[in-house]
């Protein structure tokens, strides 16, 4: 199941006198991504390099950039922090202040590495959960087993509407929705 992150969050870091500071964000669109970067862009506007990605699910939207650095030492390695995590609708910006000495392509990529990682676990992802809205009608001799169930398979009720038949809008998690419309069915039930 993908992970998402659930809020904003950043982590500094030192490597051999250069700053690094990543900053995370969920985003749903490359207009927010682009947004966070220019945010963090126009922020730290004095430092050396805002290195860059992210990935939209809507529309399939992958992007990096090394922002200056060495070709596949920044953008690719915070990219990659992400993918592995399985981490979707994110945007990372890692931000540097160089400290005058130089890293080397390997010391870059991790330096970069760590600090995306290190904002990505700020962040604490969390699992993706899909919920699903339903109406479930029965009639009221069928009721108390009904709210039994529901209750019993941990199914969160919205509302319950009583007319000539009981009706309750609940809502489902995608990792319940097959116990659900099976306990459902064997009860005789409509969803």
């Amino acid at each position: 199941m993908p992970l998402i992150l659930p809020t904003p969050a950043s982590f500094q870091m030192e490597e051999k006198k250069s700053k690094f500071i990543g900053h995370c964000a969920p985003v749903r669109s490359k207009d927010e991504a682009l947004a966070f970067i220019s945010e963090i862009r126009a922020e730290h506007k004095t430092a050396n390099h805002n290195v860059f990605a992210y990935s939209v699910t809507e529309g399939n939207i992958i992007r990096f950039n090394d922002d200056g650095e060495p070709g596949g030492t920044a953008g690719m390695p915070v990219l990659n922090v992400y993918q592995k995590a399985g981490i979707i609708d994110f945007v990372c910006v890692v931000t540097r202040y160089f400290g005058g000495t130089l890293l080397g392509a390997g010391g870059l990529v991790r330096a970069y590495t760590k600090a995306a990682k290190g904002a990505m676990e700020a962040a604490g992802p969390e699992e993706l959960v899909i919920i699903t809205t339903h109406t479930v009608t029965c009639t009221y001799a069928r009721l108390d087993q009904v709210k039994y169930n529901l209750n019993k398979w941990g199914i969160e009720v919205v509302e319950w509407v009583y007319t000539d038949q009981a009706s309750a809008t609940v809502r489902v998690r995608e990792a319940q929705a097959e116990e659900f419309f099976t306990g459902l069915a064997n009860l005789a039930v409509v969803c």
